[in-house]
């Protein structure tokens, strides 16, 4: 089993920290462990982020929906991992999505004046966090740029990559084909010719209340240049 070091290591918000300064933190932060039982939820849609929540063990499965409800995405985050920290700060600091435990996961959290306090000791972590924080703004933009133009498989695959995490697992988006098609702007045999060539080639599979992707890494490959390096985020 990995070491607390080690895990933590894998995380975004402490790449680039000392081994012995990280040692110094565990010994001298108040962490919080947790245990969630399979099918468990571990934080609601809506509820205040108050925490950083550190997921060092199991698997999470994550589903949002849009604000008519006609569009839900699914997604199984994996450890280790950060869980929405981009919500802590902020005007709106409540969780985007449901969260639930896949299988036996556990859970580390440290409350927002706890991680404030360590920021301000250790810039590396402000640092860190500003480089998530500014990444997840910057994607608005080109998610926004990327619908507006290219073939609808490249939006498509884009957006798939703005919403889901780089080491996700059965990604799913859950809806009617006219509701999506309808969002992308396009008419319905664009999008079906689209979602044909997808599944063709084996990244994708579909039917008509859902569409799962079998290869996100694939789905990287069909963007070209900077588009591509959007899907490299850190968790």
């Amino acid at each position: 089993m990995e070491s607390m070091f080690e895990i933590l290591m894998q995380l975004p918000l402490f790449q680039g920290v000392s081994r012995n300064k990280i040692s110094e933190l565990i010994e001298k932060t108040k962490f919080h462990f947790l245990k969630y039982a399979p099918g468990e939820p571990i934080v609601r849609r809506g509820e205040e982020c108050t925490h950083l929540k550190f997921l060092i063990s199991g698997s999470v499965r994550s589903e949002m929906v849009n604000k008519n409800g006609k569009i839900k995405i699914s997604e199984i985050i994996h450890s280790p991992n950060v869980l929405a920290p981009n919500h802590m700060f902020g005007k709106n600091t409540t969780y985007p999505a449901d969260l639930y435990a896949v299988e036996s996961t556990g859970i580390m959290q440290i409350d927002k004046a706890t991680f404030i306090q360590i920021m301000q000791g250790e810039s590396i972590f402000l640092i860190n966090l500003l480089n998530i924080l500014s990444r997840r703004s910057q994607k608005s933009l080109e998610t926004f740029l990327s619908i507006s133009s290219g073939e609808m498989k490249e939006k498509l695959a884009f957006w798939v990559l703005s919403f889901s995490q780089r080491k996700s697992t059965d990604i799913r988006i859950i809806c009617r084909q006219k509701d999506l098609y309808s969002f992308f702007g396009v008419q319905r045999s664009v999008f079906i010719n689209a979602l044909n060539e997808l599944k063709e080639a084996g990244i994708i599979d579909y039917n008509s209340k859902e569409i799962i992707i079998l290869d996100r890494d694939r789905l990287r490959e069909i963007l070209q240049g900077e588009e591509e390096d959007i899907a490299e985020e850190g968790f």
